[in-house]
């Protein structure tokens, strides 16, 4: 069974595109995005790539300063580094690779991961290529058509991991998630950091 990991805000402590829109960027436009995607009730008024999109639009740093910023004030949930050392996981984010695989390096980590790529970055404002297949269940480039195959156990925290949860054998979630997945009475398993998670696996679901 292949470990499926989201990045933001489920291996680190906070959301780093959130932190670099609103140090780099327009911090009004992340809150607004955010209060369409906190309400399970109401359907979401633009796609999660627009969102992306228009938020990374607003940044005009370099790549290499956001990333020396990152570095300095990103913090990973407690039991990440021993589990990925356990397990070598797939991540799958909906951020840029180019602002993880820096992350990984500097904390070594070895794992697998699939995200969206940086085209440009400056004075114009960063573009992102969204690759992948639209996912026939969701209708989005979502991460569902990105899981391996075989049985997976997916651990996330929000909206962009909705469709691939309800497609994994076991899934592990906080925050959003966990409050989507009580909505529509899909089980999973809370977590508060990677150890749980680690404990947990030693056990069958």
């Amino acid at each position: 069974m292949r470990l499926v990991i989201d990045w933001d805000g489920t291996v680190t402590v906070s959301d780093t595109m959130d932190l670099i829109v609103r140090e780099f960027g327009d911090a009004d436009l992340v809150d607004r995005f955010s209060d369409a995607f906190i309400d399970d009730s109401k359907p979401l008024p633009v796609t999660l790539q627009h969102v992306v999109a228009s938020e990374m639009a607003t940044i005009k740093t370099p790549l290499d300063e956001v990333v020396d910023w990152l570095l300095e004030n990103v913090e990973l949930r407690p039991g990440f580094l021993e589990l990925a050392e356990r397990e070598r996981p797939l991540l799958l984010s909906s951020n840029l690779r180019q602002l993880i695989q820096p992350l990984l390096d500097h904390f070594g980590v070895e794992a697998d991961l699939l995200a969206n790529e940086l085209v440009s970055d400056g004075e114009s404002g960063w573009r992102v290529h969204f690759g992948g297949e639209i996912c026939p269940v969701c209708g989005e480039r979502c991460k569902r058509p990105k899981l391996p195959p075989g049985e997976v156990v997916y651990v996330g925290n929000g909206y962009s991991d909705r469709c691939p949860a309800l497609a994994s054998s076991r899934v592990f979630a906080r925050c959003g998630l966990a409050r989507y997945l009580d909505t529509i009475g899909s089980p999973y398993e809370p977590f508060g950091d990677f150890h749980q998670i680690a404990a947990a696996l030693e056990r069958p679901a």
